[in-house]
């Protein structure tokens, strides 16, 4: 199937149809200038290994809302970073599926929840010091938000999707698989099974879950749950998904209660 997906991305002829677009609207300033500066651009290619036919794509990933809302441009990385997004979630799900024969559905999305988590790609983008090349506002500058771990991952994620949107699904998975080739070991521990065989054996109740944050837009929802046992709240975690966020949550309490 995923072979098949493959083939279809590859066929759709949307890497024309977004460079005839990128001519269309390029993004300008009110000064006509992006502030980006070709060697800047350069720079940051060689980092990522991939050179742009058309680098104003790559010019609009790293363009935060921020700073186009600053300088009056007509566009930002948000679009991007929910194409990136769907690139990633699709390349990790191909990784994991080739690597883990021998693991079941439920361990596999465990896996990918932690791969493509806000603090395991805003790492990456430390790694290729996309910090340093993203373009905010002055006033998300001065608030530190250059090393924010939300900010980074949307910027990874718009890279990723101008690389596929460029260069297309084969230059994109090079791109990701830079960082899943590592030899890094992922902790598929369900949590939430063995907080619930704590609390069951130590209070003779169930762990109770609650939403107590949700923000972000509707592409890439941030969740942060926590888990209470007779309404004292045990952990809390955060994540891209409730599922996800539960897990982490229930990490934290299961340790907590371990000590």
């Amino acid at each position: 199937m995923l072979d098949k997906i493959k083939k279809i991305l590859k066929k759709v002829p949307c890497c024309n149809c977004c460079r005839e677009q990128e001519k269309i609207n390029v993004v300008k300033t009110k000064d006509s200038s992006l502030n980006v500066g070709v060697e800047t651009i350069a720079k940051l290619q060689s980092i990522i290994g991939y050179v742009f036919q058309n680098q104003k794509t790559l010019e609009l990933a790293l363009i935060h809302k921020s700073y186009s809302s600053e300088y009056g441009l007509t566009d930002c990385n948000e679009r991007m970073e929910f194409l990136g997004d769907g690139i990633l979630s699709a390349l990790v799900s191909e990784y994991l599926y080739n690597k883990y024969s021998d693991k079941q559905e439920g361990d596999l999305s465990q896996l990918k929840a932690q791969i493509v988590s806000a603090k395991s790609l805003s790492r990456w983008a430390k790694e290729i010091q996309l910090n340093e090349f993203v373009l905010i506002s002055k006033n998300e500058e001065l608030n530190g938000a250059r090393l924010r771990e939300s900010l980074l991952c949307d910027s990874f994620e718009a890279v990723t999707g101008a690389v596929y949107l460029d260069g297309g699904f084969e230059q994109a998975s090079k791109f990701i698989g830079k960082f899943l080739n590592r030899n890094i070991n992922f902790d598929i521990t369900d949590y939430k099974t063995k907080l619930q065989e704590k609390i069951q054996s130590q209070y003779r109740t169930l762990p109770q879950y609650k939403v107590i944050e949700e923000s972000g837009p509707d592409h890439n929802k941030k969740f942060k749950v926590a888990v209470f046992v007779n309404a004292k709240q045990l952990g809390v975690g955060a994540g891209n998904s409730k599922k996800q966020a539960e897990q982490t949550a229930a990490k934290q309490a299961f340790e907590n209660e371990s000590k």
